[in-house]
This record gives structure tokens, sequence and C-alpha cells, in this order.
């Protein structure tokens, strides 16, 4: 018989190792504190860089509410939730629809309303900065 492995055996080998994956996968997130924080902030920037993007290619405004009481981020094109142990401040622009909910607004010329959103947990948090004049987005630790 020749050395090395069975296609049986190596098929055995993936499926313990999937199996183990799935259980450790979920619970990654607990054991690296801030990378669910990093993540949401890198992904809130993102979605203001697309309504800026909309905004341009569109040339119409394009508004982010951020709800405060359900917790969710809303765009035209649809509904982000936030992360439980996550909180969002920003700075009032223009007069609130809601006790919490705020918004930001892109312009077809690619400015914006502005301000800072500060994504936040127990452990750290993250500054996303928008500035009205040219509608640039950018992340500060």
């Amino acid at each position: 018989m020749k050395p090395g492995f069975t296609l049986l055996e190596l098929l055995v080998v993936l499926v313990i190792a999937m199996l183990a994956l799935t259980v450790v996968a979920p619970r990654f997130s607990a054991l690296l504190p801030g990378v669910e924080l990093k993540t949401y902030s890198q992904q809130t920037a993102a979605l203001l860089r697309l309504a800026r993007s909309q905004a341009i290619g569109r040339g119409e405004e394009v508004a982010l509410t951020f709800d405060g009481e359900t917790r969710e981020t809303r765009m035209s094109d649809g509904v982000y939730p936030w992360p439980e142990n996550i909180q969002l401040q920003l700075p009032t622009a223009g007069p609130p629809r809601g006790p919490q909910e705020k918004k930001m607004i892109f312009y077809p010329d690619g400015s914006a309303s502005g301000g800072m959103i500060t994504v936040s947990s127990s452990s750290r948090q993250y500054l996303i900065e928008v500035n009205w004049l040219t509608g640039r987005v950018s992340i500060h630790e």
C-alpha cells in the first residue's frame, strides 16, 4: 500500500474542522474586545460614503436617519440595525423628527450637513467625522 491519505480520511478531517469552526466562530468576537466596535464604526463610515456617492450620482439629497429609540440607521434603500452593546451619539443637523432621531444629509454637490458621530462601547470609542464642505468621511480612534 502506498503512503498517504485516502479521500475518506480527508473528508472526515474536513467535517471535523467545519464542526469546530461553527462552534468557535460565534464566540470569537467575545475573545477579541473591540472588534465589533471597530467593524461597526467602519460599516457606519462606509454607509456615510455610500450616501454621499448616491447623492452625487442621483443629483438629489440623500439623508441618513439615526434613530436612538429603535437603534437603527435608515437610508432610502434600507434599514441598518445597531449592535446591542454599541452607542451612537451625534449632534442634531436640522430639527429632529423624534426625541432621539437625528439626520446626516448629503447634497448633490458632494457637501454634507457635516458633524461628528461618536461610536462607543464600554471599552473604547471611535469618532467618525463628516466634513460639511467636502462631505469627506474619516474615522479617528
